[in-house]
């Protein structure tokens, strides 16, 4: 059917580059059940369907009855109410959303944020944290959280700060004191972090570490769930990536002297083999204890720097020449032989800018990178705000959530307009009702969040109002929507009125084929009926008695219904139609030609039914001949109807 459907669509749906008439010089070129067709509809599917490149040219009054009986069947399936349907809205609307992708032009970026980020992630950073948790999920509760939810560990964060600032202060031990992340407490380094750069961070800590200078602290930064303390310990470029492979053998701390000297004497025997030239990656797998990698020859594919403990870090990154190997490096993890495969040096902005606009849109700040663009999409669709409005709700964020079922019924009712976009207004009331069906945001601190949830609901009615105005703004998208609109109700009326009318109507099909039976002769004889396998020849002989006096359609149900013996059946047949070297046994038996050979387990065979020299006995012989002849038939009668039906004024003045 889906084949069908494409087979139907190919004259109204093929390449999109043609020429239009002008606009301004659109007349009337027939109107069909008074529904007025324009020039530039006529014009466009003509010249789609006559270029050079097309098969079935035709002339322009061929045309006319072609175009005119295609309005015709999308005018009786408009009757029919098939533009109505949950089915069509839903097809014709996932089509436009594929369509309109090219056609709405792509949001002007902020450079200068796109560029700050570019510069992070050109830098790195090393850092020690100390992170206080919001109370309520410290003990796991909410994470909506208030204003004063985080007033008082607003306050804390300052006063440790200004601890840590004092001369002679001692950051580690603020680390242990006061610190929320028991896991940066642990180790000769309380809250280090290590090697950092942007792009791997929120944008806040980024921003916040970036631009506070080496040995001093960072303003308290508010995180979801709670506030940090960055203390910048280093700062140098970016080295760019790294492409390496390991062998790692583990030791743990406690290894004692001869612990240490196995390990030493299996370094000593795998450099002797690697000297030798054996192969790294097999070597890898051979004596690796880090199975992950060793698996793959020891490859840890592309890393960069601070993605490594520290001496694994410095020891590689210090490598020069692509496919050397170095000494043993020592680490918390054990002694680690490194081969160099590759190394990448700094990229430029043009070259990770999507990777850029990813991040932008994967943490939340879309529409942050996209602000240059909305408001352009705010000045072409007459964006209003009414700040008081606004006001309103963003108090009353700061004692309700703005999810809580009190702060929903605060305003449910409210319908004092919000913001409008093109003169449509969107209430106080529908913005709390999107808050209700869109309660997901990346901030979850109830100002910011009232804030993410009103921009994206400004964005997505600026995003629908430009959506609507593509039909007015260019011409091909225009069609091509009434092409497939037009397509879709053409498919549906002509199944439903045709296709599968003409496959079901067993009676009508029988009718047309008598009708019409001597344009479907042979011109070699078919043999019609079946094939039968028996078990021996003494089974086929009690076969041959049981069934003496059935028809052979009696005869086939007989035998399947009283040869066999629970699961296993000593008969099997085979229906059908068949000319000389179709079938070895009509061919043996009927056409007397070749020797059939049996299959096992069945040592004799038998046919039933006739030979119809030149014509098909009923329909069902020439079955999908006739349902083909019949759909045509059935296509010619309803043209014919519709064209009583509706009716048709083509100015054929303009047409010429």
């Amino acid at each position: 059917m889906n084949n069908m459907k494409r087979y139907l669509f190919s004259w109204v749906l093929m390449a999109l580059s043609v020429s239009l008439f002008a606009q301004t010089n659109d007349p009337v070129v027939m109107k069909i059940n008074g529904k007025e067709i324009k020039k530039s509809e006529f014009d466009y599917i003509y010249n789609k369907n006559n270029t050079e490149e097309a098969i079935d040219k035709r002339s322009l009054d061929d045309y006319i009855v072609l175009f005119t009986n295609f309005k015709l069947r999308v005018a009786e399936a408009e009757a029919q109410g098939l533009d109505t349907t949950a089915a069509f809205h839903k097809e014709l609307n996932e089509y436009r959303t594929q369509l309109a992708k090219p056609y709405l032009k792509d949001l002007a970026v902020d450079e200068n944020q796109l560029q700050q980020a570019y510069d992070r992630s050109q830098d790195l950073a090393e850092v020690s944290v100390i992170f206080l948790a919001f109370p309520s999920i410290e003990k796991g509760g909410s994470f909506n959280l208030l204003p004063a939810d985080t007033l008082e560990m607003y306050n804390k964060a300052v006063e440790i700060r200004n601890k840590a600032l004092k001369k002679g202060a001692d950051f580690d031990a603020l680390v242990k004191e006061y610190s929320s992340d028991e896991r940066t407490k642990q180790g000769d380094r309380p809250g280090y972090i290590g090697w950092v750069s942007g792009l791997y961070m929120a944008f806040p800590m980024e921003k916040a570490i970036y631009n506070t200078p080496v040995g001093k602290i960072t303003d308290p930064v508010l995180t979801n769930q709670g506030y940090c303390l960055f203390k910048v310990l280093n700062k140098k470029p970016e080295p760019g990536r790294i492409h390496a492979a390991h062998i790692l053998l583990m030791t743990s701390k406690e290894a004692d002297t001869v612990q240490i000297f196995d390990t030493q004497a299996k370094l000593d025997e795998i450099y002797a083999k690697l000297n030798a030239g054996e192969d790294f990656g097999e070597l890898a797998k051979e004596y690796s204890d880090d199975k992950g990698s060793a698996q793959r020859g020891g490859d840890l594919s592309w890393f960069k720097y601070g993605d490594m403990v520290p001496e694994f870090n410095d020891a590689v990154f210090a490598m020069t020449d692509t496919g050397s190997i170095s000494r043993p490096v020592k680490t918390q993890y054990g002694y680690h032989i490194i081969k160099l495969l590759d190394k990448q040096s700094r990229v430029s902005l043009d070259e990770v800018r999507g990777q850029l606009e990813t991040k932008f849109d994967k943490t939340g700040n879309y529409l942050l990178l996209h602000q240059p663009g909305i408001n352009e999409l705010k000045a072409e669709n007459n964006y209003s705000l009414n700040a008081k409005a606004y006001q309103s709700l963003a108090e009353a964020a700061n004692t309700l959530y703005p999810t809580d079922s009190a702060y929903i019924a605060k305003f449910a009712d409210n319908k004092e307009t919000l913001f409008s976009v093109n003169n449509q207004p969107v209430s106080i009331g529908d913005f709390v009702q999107y808050l209700q069906n869109n309660p997901k945001s990346y901030q979850n601190f109830s100002p910011e969040f009232l804030q993410d949830r009103f921009d994206q609901l400004v964005y997505q009615k600026l995003t629908e109002a430009e959506n609507a105005t593509l039909e007015n703004k260019y011409p091909e998208f225009r069609n091509l929507m009434r092409e497939y609109r037009d397509g879709i109700l053409l498919f549906e009326v002509s199944n439903r009125e045709v296709w599968e009318k003409a496959s079901n109507d067993t009676v009508g099909l029988s009718k047309f084929f008598e009708a019409n039976k001597p344009n479907y002769t042979w011109t070699d004889p078919h043999w019609k009926g079946y094939v039968v396998l028996a078990k021996d020849a003494e089974t086929k002989k009690k076969m041959l008695k049981d069934i003496k006096k059935l028809t052979p359609d009696e005869a086939v149900k007989f035998l399947l219904d009283n040869y066999k013996v629970g699961d296993v059946s000593y008969v099997r047949i085979e229906k059908g139609l068949f000319t000389k070297g179709q079938n070895k046994f009509v061919d043996e038996q009927v056409f007397k030609t070749g020797k059939a050979e049996l299959p096992d387990n069945y040592q004799d065979y038998f046919v039933l039914g006739k030979l119809l020299p030149t014509t098909p006995e009923t329909y069902t012989d020439v079955r999908g001949l006739v349902v083909t002849d019949y759909q045509d038939y059935l296509e010619k009668e309803w043209l014919k109807k519709l064209n009583e039906k509706y009716p048709v004024v083509i100015y054929r003045d303009v047409l010429k």
